[in-house]
């Protein structure tokens, strides 16, 4: 009956799902068993692994209501480092030190499953209550009481977590069986503290996947019912946490925590607590302490800071740095961690010891920023304050501070106060650095913060507000880049206000402000997209903003990652987008993102994909004058790596020199992403800058006034201020910036052109002959990244990567001089002085990485670590000479001491335990572990074996040969130990490299088992066998001394003997080619230019270039076009050196004690007479006959060819090179063909294994590829040019055939510019191609008039008044070009007015004549030239041509049939007139001088009359603008009256239209009872809405009767 009730009851509990809590109630004491165990590794047997174990009894007793005492008895600590799970684990000695503290009782409130408050003394560590915690945290329930299976947010030790929980019952045994999981990735408050990873971004993308870095918590509880309700018998935990740099499944290191809570009995003894007050202590949630200060790669019981530090200090400034040791890295990090321990005081009383010692000093310096708290910031800010730093040690230590110092409200509390002090403020330089790192500070605040209070960024808030006031550009564009670092959203606001955003009003700020707070949003925009997005959307859509401001816009806004809606949206918006430069900017950068592999671009390349559809293909075909997107990524799934490389090149105008440059390199790795560096740079004005004539004068000649003065609507373009800038940003923070004003390159300049720089090198002479002296030492801390969390056990672990290197040089420069420098140094003494200059330099650089996984604490560590350590050494001695008087140049390098171990690279992996008490004695044991067996030894001795002896191969055979094991799961690996050694010919020297490696590719050959184990590479250089070197010695000898010079005489052949005969003839067969078929149809020499009339041909595609040069490739292959090469003169001596002096001489030879001759000697001559080049390279070696002959012949202007011959008496190999010029059919064309006649194995061997990859190189760069097979070991490459902008390439090789048509080109290529001048004027002709290819052209033939965007229309010009062809239309006025035609039949005559001149062209009985100034001057021969020497007027051709391309009017040429007009390419944007803008936007055209956009061509041409006031100007212009009344009403508009919007040219009031046109033009109309008072002012007119569109008539032709006014 009684197990009947006993049954009832736990099926009446069980379906009531109640009182299923654990009961710690009533007056006794529950004792429990516990056990944890952590460990880090692999979860492989037969593999090292560290850890801990934690035994103890838990007591348990009632406090009070809801409260309870827990105390540990009899804790004991245990430490494992072995191979798991053979070896046993090892008390700690740390026992003792730590047991009084963990058993002191803790309280702790409990509510139904729940853990409240904790309660303990004030002696009790923080640390020691984590481990309560995590025995809490096993009785932590969230128990419902209508559910077994559901799902909650719980709070735990390590945050509040996803936790999985389900509850089942096992009748047989009477038990109710809990479990529980929590996902340690999906937590909503997760307890972590991340050190370095403030500029890393989560890349989710990346993890789609695999996760680089997962956790997760399983519990599993028996409970056991009572009449109270419950007990659990017994509660288990595991715990894991897997950090894997790549996908490969199932391969991640990890670490594992494993508790157990077994209930042992009831002790009626309740738990008495110590007699201390009970302060309450947190929540269950861990708490973190000194976690960060405590290094997890060595541990030190810190006793005295401030000694150990001096002691750190003495070891690191007082060592010899002629080699770096490979352990100073590591006491450089030392160094840091004792510098935490330490107060400001502390570190300022070392300093003060220190200070006067430049070594000791250095380090101090080195070291502060890198220790990052609170106390090394306040000694930096105290120290800067006190003016006891220079400004480089300034600049360091900052830069240094705000990237390391930890950043928290104090610390920027602290930094503000050093920012925006008097003494950083006064000084520019310090000023930057300090303001750019405030930013800084805040971002990386914020990174790790939940909540970013606003009130960090309240002073500099507040300086946005001043400076918008006082509209000072320089503070503007320093804040806006302190706010773009800060990346604060609550910045968004002071952002805009320099921004033409709807409903602001904006003072008139400059372009590049407006650009810079566009850039700043780039941080904000990862943050808060949305709200970015809004802000870059409106400047991106509004069409009458400038180019380069919509196009920064969407560099920012793709920063926001849009989705697939907006980009369709944009790029259907951008389908009717009217500026090319922002088009161009778009497409390419769309086409760019559709070819991305990087999985965080994936959604945004699918958009583009979509969104390039929509676009004009035609955008693709825009040369590089237009703004272009480069975009170029490669991502690696399975190693998780990857790279993003981006670049937008702006433009505005179609300049060659683009207005800016943003590049940027983000990279990628193990889930996570971050912007490496970025670049940007400005060069707004300085090409004008730097091109602009000097001699400029502010006040214009009367003459342009005039003119300006008849323009009445013109509106001026602002004026270019010389302004560059280049900023560079590192992990995604400006750390720099520099701006290029007038005032800087006024300066650089005067260094140039002043005499400057040969004083500046006299001097460096000078301090060179007295002897210069330098030894330079930098450490580094390069990485600090770690990441903190709680077990569930309470412990800290930690995943961490440290790196440190030290680099140090020793330098030593003394210099003899031939005569003395005298005080007074010039240029002509400096090139009469023989120099003589001995460097000895000795490099060296240690780096010491780790890789820590694992257990830290202040007083037990317990981690896996990777630790890898590289050092390099390469001392160096160079002795040259130049003895300038004689052209002769002498380098010689002289042997070090060897040998020398120059570079030594170990990588291991450890399992490492430490703790307080035994700081000397850790416990180290190899991951990996070694066989020490004699047969597994794969020792090789040094040995002459070649690389290609390490073969995998080789080492699979070296792994085959291994016996089996006999215990297959404790398997051990067999370590690889190579020496291979290769001797460098000739200079008695020979390098070795030992090879070493050990890994647990037996377990799984994976990339994670690979690296894991013990790796080694060492090379070291040693002397060689043989005699010995004195030296290396490379001498120049130039002109005829050069046969002096010579160490073996050249003897190539004897004309006389046959075999050179056949070698005579080899190259009269590659040179000469016969006389047949000189009338080659495919070369026309005498033509080599553009024919008007096929000017536009082109070919539309590959499949075209090859069809259409099928006949010209066959004729260039079967040696035809050799047929057209003129014969060659044969002479009677082949060896050009029997009648030439030579060239030059170079000479490369090994100085041996022994005296024999070893190197090569290179002699060049020239035979001018005969345009042949011959070099010659002989081995000066008595014995040795290998030489070269290269000779190469001008056969034409347009024609060259040459034979290259090398070998045993140049008859082993050779290589046959011919190429031209001409023209194919219309078009332009040249070749290059390489026959080779025999060469090296080696070189067809890779050339084969190269062509594996020209398909896939040739879909990467759109050249079509076919299988046509071509000639044997020939390759060919023609190039045609259908039009000036474009090219189609074939590139033929043996096994293929390569091509590509309608290759845009970034300039033209204008071959008609080679006729203006005879082809013996070289000088000229190279400038004219200069002018044609980089200048903008606008040019009429007849009535056809071609802009300089190349836009044609026709046009009659008005008669007897002048028009503006083109001006600059800055208010500088540089230049004006004016065009008048007096009669209908009559030539077109210009004036052109520029500086202080005003010149006339004109015709007079068909010939052309020049008057300057109203003077006549004789075009005989003509040749003026300005007295500033900016201006130069000559006969060219058949015309006049007149100079000024510092003025910006490149050219202005003039005939009987023509004229044609060049400006300067830095003129590009900043013209007007009847020739356009020449900014490149061909859908703009018809620009009026108020800046009114017409759509009809004859308003646009009659817009830039020059009108007249009266019939009776000295002009004779009897015409001007008005509007005029729509003479014709519609029906619809019978009561209105409605007037041009655009300006009509009309007679004069008394003149009589005696030639019209009509025109169509746009009418406003207004009321009739409305009386119209028609505007003065004609540019208030084109601000009109057009209401209706009719025609009107226009006077191009007037009669003045005497009655006109």
């Amino acid at each position: 009956m009684r197990t009947v009730l006993v049954a009832l009851t736990i099926a009446l509990v069980a379906s009531q799902h109640v009182n299923l809590f654990p009961d710690l109630a009533g007056t006794e004491t529950y004792v429990y068993k516990y056990e944890a165990l952590l460990f880090s590794g692999l979860y492989q047997e037969g593999l090292a692994r560290a850890g801990i174990k934690i035994n103890s009894k838990v007591l348990i007793s009632t406090a009070a209501e809801n409260a309870f005492f827990l105390k540990l008895s009899k804790p004991q600590l245990f430490e494992y480092s072995g191979i798991w799970p053979t070896d046993t684990f090892v008390t700690s000695k740390l026992t003792s030190e730590v047991s009084a503290q963990l058993q002191i009782p803790i309280k702790f409130e409990y509510t139904n499953g729940k853990v409240g408050r904790i309660f303990a003394p004030s002696v009790v560590p923080t640390t020691v209550i984590n481990l309560h915690r995590g025995i809490l945290n096993i009785l932590q329930l969230n128990l419902k009481k209508t559910q077994n299976i559901y799902e909650v947010q719980e709070d735990g030790v390590q945050g509040i977590c996803e936790t999985q929980y389900l509850i089942s019952e096992d009748e047989e045994n009477n038990h109710t069986i809990i479990t529980k999981s929590r996902d340690l990735t999906l937590c909503q408050e997760r307890i972590m503290k991340d050190v370095g990873l403030t500029y890393i971004e989560k890349c989710n993308e990346c993890q789609q996947r695999e996760k680089s870095l997962s956790g997760v918590a399983t519990y599993s509880y028996t409970m056991k019912p009572t009449p109270t309700g419950v007990v659990f018998t017994e509660a288990t935990v595991q715990e894991i946490h897997q950090f894997t740099p790549h996908y490969e499944i199932g391969d991640a290191t990890q670490m594992e925590t494993r508790q157990t809570l077994t209930f042992l009995e009831i002790m009626a003894s309740p738990i008495i607590p110590i007699s201390a007050e009970y302060l309450a202590r947190g929540s269950l949630q861990y708490e973190f302490s000194t976690e960060t200060v405590w290094s997890p790669i060595q541990l030190m019981r810190i006793s005295n800071p401030q000694a150990q530090i001096v002691d750190a200090l003495n070891h690191l400034a007082t060592k010899k740095l002629e080699e770096v040791h490979e352990d100073v890295p590591l006491k450089y990090i030392q160094l840091i961690q004792l510098m935490r321990f330490a107060s400001a005081d502390a570190v300022e009383g070392i300093w003060s010891q220190f200070k006067t010692r430049p070594n000791f000093r250095k380090w101090i310096l080195d070291a502060v920023p890198a220790v990052g708290t609170l106390a090394a910031l306040k000694f930096i800010k105290k120290i800067i304050l006190a003016d006891k730093l220079s400004i480089p040690e300034f600049t360091q230590v900052l830069l240094a501070a705000v990237h390391m110092v930890t950043a928290n409200l104090d610390t920027i509390k602290m930094y503000s106060g050093l920012a925006l002090s008097h003494k950083v403020q006064e000084t520019p330089v310090l000023r930057d650095v300090a303001m750019l790192g405030y930013g800084t500070m805040i971002n990386r605040y914020c990174s790790g913060a939940l909540e970013c209070p606003v009130e960090t960024l309240k002073p500099i808030h507040e300086i946005v507000t001043e400076v918008t006031a006082e509209t000072d550009i320089a503070e503007i564009t320093l804040i806006l880049k302190v706010l773009g670092n800060a990346g604060h959203p609550a910045s968004i606001k002071y952002i805009t206000k320099f921004l033409p955003l709807f409903g602001n009003q904006i003072p008139n700020f400059p372009l590049r402000v407006q650009v810079g707070a566009i850039l700043a949003l780039k941080a904000v925009a990862k943050k808060e997209p949305k709200l970015v997005q809004n802000v870059v959307l409106q400047i991106f859509v509004n069409k009458d903003l400038h180019p380069e401001l919509r196009m920064v816009s969407w560099i920012v806004l793709f920063e926001t990652k849009p989705g697939m809606g907006l980009v369709i949206t944009l790029a259907r918006a951008l389908s009717k987008e009217p500026n090319l430069q922002v088009a161009s900017l778009v497409y390419s950068h769309m086409k760019a993102l559709t070819r991305s592999t990087s999985p965080e671009f994936a959604p945004i390349a699918a958009a583009c994909n979509v969104a390039i559809r929509i676009l004009s293909p035609k955008l693709e075909k825009l040369c590089f004058l237009y703004s272009k997107a480069i975009f170029l990524d490669g991502y690696e799934p399975r190693l998780m790596v990857g790279a993003v490389g981006s670049a937008f090149i702006i433009n505005d105008v179609a300049t060659v020199l683009p207005r800016a440059v943003v590049a940027k390199a983000r990279a990628y790795l193990a889930g996570a992403a971050t912007d490496v560096i970025e670049v940007g740079i400005r060069t707004d004005g300085i090409q004008e800058a730097l091109l602009k004539s000097p001699f400029l004068k502010d006040e214009m000649q009367p003459r342009m006034k005039q003119v300006l003065k008849a323009l009445k609507a013109f509106k001026a373009l602002p004026k270019k201020q010389p302004l560059g800038s280049i900023y560079v940003k590192l992990l995604g923070q400006e750390i720099a910036f520099a701006n290029v004003g007038k005032a800087v390159l006024e300066q650089a300049t005067q260094l140039t052109t002043g005499g400057y720089i040969p004083e500046l090198a006299g001097e460096a002479l000078k301090a060179m002959q007295n002897g210069i002296a330098f030894k330079y030492a930098k450490p580094l801390l390069v990485a600090e990244v770690r990441r903190i969390f709680p077990s569930v056990a309470g412990v800290p672990m930690e995943f961490s990567l440290y790196t440190a290197a030290v680099a140090a040089a020793n330098l030593k420069v003394q210099a003899i001089i031939t005569p003395p420098l005298t005080e007074n140094i010039s240029v002509a003494h400096l090139m009469k002085t023989d120099v003589k200059l001995t460097t000895e330099i000795l490099p060296s650089i240690a780096l010491q990485t780790f890789a820590v996984m694992g257990l830290n604490t202040g007083f037990i560590q317990a981690a896996s670590m990777a630790r890898g350590k590289i050092s390099t050494f390469f001392p160096l001695k160079v002795e040259a000479k130049f003895n300038i008087p004689n052209a002769n140049f002498k380098i010689q390098v002289f042997p070090i001491v060897l040998p020398v171990y120059a570079v030594t690279a170990r990588i291991e992996t450890l399992s490492v335990t430490r703790n307080i008490k035994e700081v000397n004695a850790e416990r180290i044991t190899p991951i990996v572990p070694e066989a020490v067996v004699g047969q597994h030894s794969q020792e090789i001795h040094t040995s002459m074996i070649s690389p290609g002896d390490l073969s995998s191969e080789n080492v699979n055979h070296l792994a085959s040969v291994m016996p089996p094991a006999e215990e297959p799961e404790l398997r051990t690996s067999v370590p690889v130990h190579r020496t291979v050694c290769s001797v460098v010919p000739h200079i008695g020297v020979k390098a070795c490299m030992e090879i070493m490696s050990c890994n647990a590719d037996f377990i799984k050959n994976t990339t994670l088992y690979n690296m894991i184990g013990q790796h080694g590479v060492h090379i070291n250089i040693a002397r060689a066998d043989g005699p010995a070197v004195e030296g290396l010695e490379l001498e120049v000898q130039l002109g005829p001394r050069a046969a002096k010079k010579l160490l073996k005489e050249i003897n190539i052949g004897d004309a006389k003997t046959p075999k050179f005969k056949t070698v005579l003839q080899k190259l009269k067969e590659i040179l000469e080619g016969g006389q047949r078929n000189n009338n080659s149809r495919f070369f026309n020499h005498n033509v080599l230019f553009y024919p008007r009339s096929t000017s536009s041909h082109s070919i539309s595609s590959s499949s075209s270039v090859r069809s259409s040069n099928s006949h010209l490739s066959k004729e260039l292959s079967s040696g035809q076009n050799s047929e057209r090469f003129k014969p060659v003169k044969e002479v009677q001596a082949i060896f050009l050196g029997d009648s030439l002096p030579p060239v030059f001489a170079i000479i490369a030879r090994v100085v041996r004690v022994d005296r024999k001759l070893l190197g090569y000697q290179l002699v060049a001559y020239l035979d001018r007479p005969t345009s042949r080049v011959q070099i010659i390279v002989v081995s000066i070696a008595v014995k040795d006959n290998w030489k070269m002959c290269a000779n190469g012949i001008l056969l034409s202007k347009h024609e060259v060819a040459a034979r290259i011959a090398w070998g045993a008496e140049r008859q082993q190999y050779a290589i046959s090179i011919s190429a031209g010029a001409g023209n194919h059919g219309p078009s332009p064309m040249a070749y290059l063909k390489v026959k080779c006649e025999k060469v090296p194995t080696i070189i067809t061997t890779y050339a084969k294994s190269l062509a594996e990859y020209i398909p896939g190189a040739a879909q990467m760069t759109g050249l079509a590829i076919s299988d046509e097979k071509n000639i044997e070991r020939q390759i060919e490459l023609v190039i045609l040019v259908p039009t000036e902008r474009t090219l189609d390439i074939i590139i033929k090789t043996p096994t293929m055939t390569l091509s590509k048509s309608n290759l845009v080109l970034p300039i033209a290529l204008t071959f008609e510019a080679v006729q203006a001048y005879p082809e013996e004027d070289v000088m000229n002709i190279i400038r004219n191609l200069y002018i044609e290819a980089s200048s903008a052209k606008c040019s009429k033939v007849r009535n056809t008039l071609t802009t300089f965007n190349h836009r044609i229309y026709n046009y009659v010009i008005p008669l007897s008044c002048y028009q503006v062809l083109v001006q600059d239309c800055t208010s500088e006025h540089k230049f004006i070009v004016l065009i008048k035609k007096e009669d209908v039949f009559e030539h077109e005559d210009l004036n052109i007015k520029v500086a202080d001149i005003d010149v006339n062209i004109y015709h007079k009985r068909s010939a052309m004549k020049v008057k300057m100034n109203g003077i006549e001057v004789p075009t005989t021969n003509i040749s003026y030239q300005h007295p500033t020497g900016t201006i130069r007027i000559e006969k060219k051709g058949q015309g006049i041509a007149l100079y000024a391309p510092s003025h910006g009017l490149q050219e202005v040429y003039c005939d009987t049939d023509q004229w044609k007009i060049y400006v300067a390419d830095w003129m590009k944007g900043q013209t007007c007139g009847l020739c356009g803008m020449a900014d490149g936007e061909i859908l703009q055209n018809y620009r009026t001088p108020s800046g009114y956009l017409t759509k009809s061509s004859v308003s646009f041409v009659h817009s830039w009359v020059l009108p007249a006031e009266s019939c009776h100007d000295a002009d004779q212009c009897q015409m001007k603008l008005e509007t005029v009344e729509l003479e014709k009403q519609k029906s619809d508009r019978q009561e209105s009256k409605c007037y041009s919007v655009e300006p009509v040219l009309r007679c004069l009031p008394g003149c009589l239209p005696i030639r019209t046109s009509h025109i169509t033009v746009g009418y406003y109309c207004l009321p009739s009872n409305l009386k119209s008072i028609l505007s003065a002012n004609l540019s208030s007119n084109y601000e009109k809405t057009e209401d209706l569109i009719e025609t009107a008539e226009a006077h191009v032709a007037c009669y003045c009767t005497e009655e006109c006014v």
